[in-house]
């Protein structure tokens, strides 16, 4: 998977895809040799004649744990399995040519220059890893289980979309190939680029991701605890960005490169995502995250929300909360049954200001954007209700398209029948 500081990259199966180990503080880095030639994945038996695609080249063997089914049902010689992954490795690197990324970096230890994939027993719950540039002998290259799931359109921990998920990092190693490839962009990416370049198959073990992310919005899409299992879901915004301009990526790639080869940090990344996006007349990285947060919410999708609020029309406010970079944070509001309207004020501290906004009548209902809070930093927003359905359905969203956040408070209140918008409210925490 994704190698960003990882010395390897791997999507793990069971529940998550997971990175392997990251290297030492160490002089230099200690080479990992293709399973050909021993060391850590090494083949326990001779292997076959490697299996040569028009755009990647399968290495496998046909005794051992490492072997893959052997059946062969159209009688060529070549098992299915390894036919699948070769057809796979095509179709994914014709798809990332096509989407204007640079091509793989000249494999130097293989038969050619195409990338190497070899079919080798991984340890328990891993699907594939690419082992970076740094470290890989003659180049990166990558591993597959042999004990994928083909299936197609529904499978678990899906053969197609796994090669083009490890491929998706060869590619990002053509970009900086010291190995410093920010790893929640790596794998968020890579997880984006595999469903994109293999649409019609769900896999059970990305939606989980996907469905994962959905329930902790708030988390910063950089948040690499655990795994990393925060970044693998991140595909929603990368998807995202692929559809608002296909030169997103290939320029944020590109962004990187230039400082990899400029001796600065790429371990972060999100400085250069800001240039890649201006550069793409996409606007800033705060608007674009905005945007991105809003159409999560207008597609109806199971967001899950950090807390809610009760209002009355007795003004309050919620304790101070912080918000997170790069994050967003929907917070519905329950209203009585008979309110005119709604007022809320997001006063927020020292950092990046937060852009809040009001949407009443559930997915694509109306937006309110606030106005600035004088004296002191924030903003306040309020709207009359013009039907039933915009009183059911409130909802204050809170993005951050920073890559600090900010602390924040919220206070409310609902405007009783016949009664005005204020142009002033005291707000006491609750």
């Amino acid at each position: 998977m994704s190698c960003g500081r990882a010395v390897i990259c791997a999507i793990v199966g069971a529940l998550a895809f997971g990175l392997g180990a990251r290297p030492a503080h160490a002089a230099a880095p200690t080479p990992i040799p293709r399973p050909t030639s021993g060391g850590a994945y090494a083949y326990t038996t001779p292997e076959a004649t490697p299996y040569v695609t028009a755009r990647a080249v399968v290495h496998y063997v046909t005794t051992g744990v490492d072997a893959p089914p052997l059946n062969d049902d159209n009688g060529n010689g070549i098992p299915d399995y390894i036919e699948n992954v070769g057809a796979a490795a095509d179709q994914a690197l014709q798809y990332y040519q096509a989407a204007g990324f640079n091509s793989p970096l000249p494999d130097t230890a293989g038969p050619d220059a195409k990338p190497d994939i070899y079919v080798d027993a991984l340890p328990p719950g891993a699907f594939g890893l690419t082992i970076t540039p740094a470290y890989a002998v003659g180049g990166t290259f990558v591993l597959i289980s042999p004990r994928l799931d083909p299936a197609q359109p529904q499978a678990f921990g899906s053969l197609s979309m796994t090669v083009a998920h490890e491929l998706a990092h060869v590619i990002q190693f053509s970009y900086v190939v010291k190995g410093t490839f920010p790893v929640w962009a790596g794998e968020g990416s890579a997880v984006a680029l595999s469903m994109l370049a293999f649409p019609q198959i769900q896999d059970t073990v990305e939606e989980d991701y996907l469905n994962g992310w959905l329930a902790q919005p708030w988390l910063s899409l950089y948040d690499e605890r655990f795994s990393c299992a925060h970044c693998y879901g991140g595909a929603w915004w990368w998807s995202y960005l692929m559809g608002l301009h296909r030169n997103v990526l290939p320029r944020y790639f590109a962004q990187l490169q230039t400082s990899d080869e400029q001796g600065k940090a790429t371990t972060v990344g999100v400085s250069q995502l800001e240039l890649a996006l201006r550069q793409s007349g996409a606007g800033t990285l705060d608007s674009v995250f905005r945007k991105f947060s809003l159409n999560l919410y207008d597609r109806g999708l199971g967001l899950g929300t950090p807390y809610s609020i009760s209002a009355s029309t007795k003004p309050r406010a919620t304790l101070v909360r912080n918000m997170l970079g790069l994050s967003a944070q929907y917070v519905p509001v329950h209203v009585p049954a008979r309110s005119r309207g709604i007022v809320v004020a997001v006063p927020y501290g020292k950092g990046p200001q937060p852009v809040v906004t009001l949407v009443v009548g559930g997915p694509k209902g109306r937006r309110i954007t606030g106005k600035r809070l004088r004296p002191g930093r924030g903003v306040i927003l309020s709207t009359v209700f013009r039907n039933a359905q915009e009183r059911k359905r409130v909802l204050v969203v809170l993005t951050s398209g920073h890559l600090y956040g900010v602390q924040y408070q919220l206070g409310y209140a609902s405007v009783p029948p016949g009664g005005r918008l204020p142009t002033w409210i005291a707000f006491r925490s609750s």
